[in-house]
């Protein structure tokens, strides 16, 4: 593959995997609005992030080896497609039950995105240029949550939920039509009788267990934070939705700087400890910014500087991940994202109720535990092979 046509195979994958963030995150903006409509509470409104994550957990396990088989662009290319119809018609419905179903259909196709785009670049790039492919795959998808998030709470305001919801939709029906017609990605194929010795070959892998089980917990704590960002800035300094919305992309913008930063101190320094590192540090300043009153441009600030710790523990964790198991990459990466689902659904679940029952002090406690335990894992159980360091660029 020549240089154009890796720029051209990230800039395509970028696209996909920021409309696949931003159909995400354009609940968090309207939460309130739909609990409104609907006549539900804020944490109930929540769940409709959770449905969006739940069939991940399943689908993500399914799909892992059979991408391997058949080729991650039909995984890709389909993904993108049902995520993108079945948000369109979400924006249409009458009930919040109906909701539900429909998020969960466009989350159906999302789960098999991210798994299939980090395979792709794995098969497309050597280790010593791949971490700087995924931190480049990651500043797309980041900006969705820098423009995402206040447009869609924007948009939101200034119309209705239904018109932010249908936009993103479309766009997500525009990346898979780029993917059919421009996608032309390198595949490795595996023979149908190691699609179960994949399974087996991870599960005998301690290492790649932990490396798994960390992941779930600090996207549990990270999913449980974004959900509801921007309704704490409502309820925190009485903001409207729009300002609200506002407020809270300094979220994407530290991932954006985090990632960056993150991959390429990792490449130096070991990705393990900056993944260690980084969930605690994390941790630590959401407890304060959840559970000491602070001034709205401070608050604000010391979410820019969170979301820049865990910026780097996204890029940083994808590039641990991506080499625990080099045989088995795309089966471990799809049990990866039944567990970025399962944090999806068991994050919007649970912060909404403990926001229900008590407030954002005690979610601020839960995701700091959380973090916690993430990075004792790390630390004990996972492996970093001292070759993988030599390999990195210097």
């Amino acid at each position: 593959m020549t240089a154009r046509e890796r720029r051209l195979l990230l800039a395509i994958l970028g696209f996909l995997t920021f409309s696949s963030v931003y159909t995400n995150i354009v609940i968090s903006p309207v939460i309130t609005q739909l609990a409104a409509e609907f006549g539900v509470t804020t944490g109930t409104a929540g769940l409709v992030a959770a449905a969006y994550g739940a069939p991940g957990i399943l689908i993500a396990i399914l799909s892992g080896p059979y991408s391997d088989r058949f080729g991650r662009k039909r995984f890709l290319v389909g993904g993108a497609m049902i995520m993108g119809v079945f948000t369109l018609l979400g924006s249409l419905v009458s009930s919040f039950g109906l909701l539900l179903i429909l998020r969960a259909c466009a989350g159906a196709g999302a789960s098999v995105i991210f798994p299939n785009v980090n395979a792709t670049l794995g098969d497309n790039f050597p280790y010593r240029e791949r971490g700087r492919a995924i931190s480049t795959v990651i500043a797309f998808n980041t900006m969705a949550s820098v423009v995402g998030i206040p447009i869609a709470g924007i948009v939101a305001e200034a119309t209705s939920w239904r018109v932010s919801l249908a936009l993103v939709g479309l766009l997500a029906i525009g990346a898979a039509m780029l993917l059919f017609f421009q996608l032309r990605p390198a595949q490795v194929h595996v023979s149908e009788s190691r699609v179960f010795e994949l399974y087996r070959t991870i599960l005998r892998n301690r290492s790649a267990i932990a490396a798994i089980i960390s992941s779930l917990l600090g996207g549990l704590y990270w999913f449980t934070w974004a959900t509801y960002l921007v309704v704490f800035f409502q309820d925190r300094f009485g903001l409207s939705e729009g300002a609200a919305s506002t407020w809270a992309l300094t979220m994407g913008l530290g991932v954006f700087i985090g990632s960056q930063v993150g991959g390429r101190v990792g490449d130096r320094y070991g990705h393990r400890p900056v993944v260690a590192s980084a969930i605690v540090v994390s941790g630590v300043l959401l407890l304060v910014q959840t559970n000491v009153p602070l001034p709205l441009l401070i608050t604000s600030a010391l979410n820019l500087v969170l979301s820049a710790v865990i910026g780097a523990r996204f890029a940083t964790n994808s590039t641990l991940l991506t080499e625990q198991v080099p045989e088995a990459r795309g089966t471990l990466l799809a049990l990866s994202g039944a567990t970025g689902s399962l944090s999806i659904v068991g994050g919007a679940a649970i912060g909404g109720l403990l926001l229900d029952l008590y407030g954002f002090w005690a979610l601020g406690i839960f995701c700091m535990c959380a973090a916690l335990l993430s990075s004792l894992i790390v630390l004990r159980f996972v492996r970093e092979e001292p070759i993988d360091l030599e390999m990195a660029p210097a």
